[in-house]
């Protein structure tokens, strides 16, 4: 019996790395142990401590008896042996179990980070396309603003006459004015001259008036002269020969001045 519990003490310490196949019993009194509801849960590691701790119990126990173990012991010892192996299996089972949970984690946690950095670049794109489609929106107000000040110059433009019909139109008025002033030059020429010429006139008409009164101012005093001499014969004829003489000057300067005034053209004037 000794032999016995040495080997059993033996082989239960280490657990393999690979756990060993569970059986469909042995997962189904898993699952009704699990939802009885007891204190530890079984396929725990203090729960296969404390089935190894009973088990090395009895098998002290029945090595420490003088008269070898008993047939009850013995049942005992293999229904403790059969306990442990059997919460040693549910261990396993559970260690597989966290292997397995732990591995979809690390998945699950693979693919929420994959998922974050598809996330973050389509936030970056996003981005990208929201700052490029701004440029493009600034960019087309700024053409449209700009084709809008085109049309309404452009509606301006159209309410007024062509270039070519306003430039035919400032020649002509640039020739015109060039007319004019020619005209205006040769017309200030002219009145300068008939401005002269009616300067001319008037000392002319001036010194006639004079002329004139000087006739009548010395017939006048011949006339006296000849009345209160007596009218003499001698100075008669003296009178009627100074008469024609002042006659025929009057007559001299009235035919000048008339040629003078013939001469000039008072319309022009």
């Amino acid at each position: 019996m000794p032999a016995a519990a040495s080997s059993a003490a033996a082989t239960t310490p280490a657990v393999p790395q690979q756990p060993p196949p569970v059986d469909p019993q042995t997962i189904q009194e898993r699952l009704l142990t699990r939802e009885g509801g007891g204190v530890v849960a079984r396929g725990s590691l203090l729960k296969c401590s404390h089935r190894y701790r009973e088990y090395l119990q009895l098998v002290l126990a029945a090595s420490a008896s003088p008269s070898g173990a008993t047939a009850e012991q013995k049942t005992e010892i293999r229904t403790a042996k059969e306990s442990l192996q059997r919460e040693l299996r549910l261990h396993a089972l559970e260690m597989r179990k966290i292997t397995l949970v732990a591995d979809a984690a690390h998945n699950e946690l693979a693919q929420y980070e994959e998922a974050t950095r598809q996330i973050d670049a389509d936030v970056s794109a996003t981005r990208a396309e929201i700052d490029r489609l701004q440029t493009e929106l600034t960019y087309e107000k700024k053409v449209r603003q700009n084709r809008e000040e085109y049309e309404s110059l452009a509606k301006m433009a159209n309410v007024r006459p062509a270039r070519r019909q306003t430039e035919e139109k400032l020649r002509q008025v640039q020739e015109e004015m060039s007319r004019i002033a020619e005209e205006e030059a040769a017309n200030i020429a002219e009145l300068e001259v008939r401005s002269k010429q009616f300067h001319l006139l008037m000392q002319t008409v001036n010194d006639l008036k004079s002329t004139i009164a000087e006739d009548e101012t010395r017939k006048r005093v011949l006339e006296e002269a000849a009345d209160e001499e007596g009218g003499g014969d001698g100075m008669a004829e003296d009178g009627e020969v100074a008469d024609d003489a002042a006659a025929a000057e009057a007559d001299g300067k009235a035919h000048g001045l008339g040629e003078a005034v013939e001469a000039m053209d008072f319309d022009t004037i």
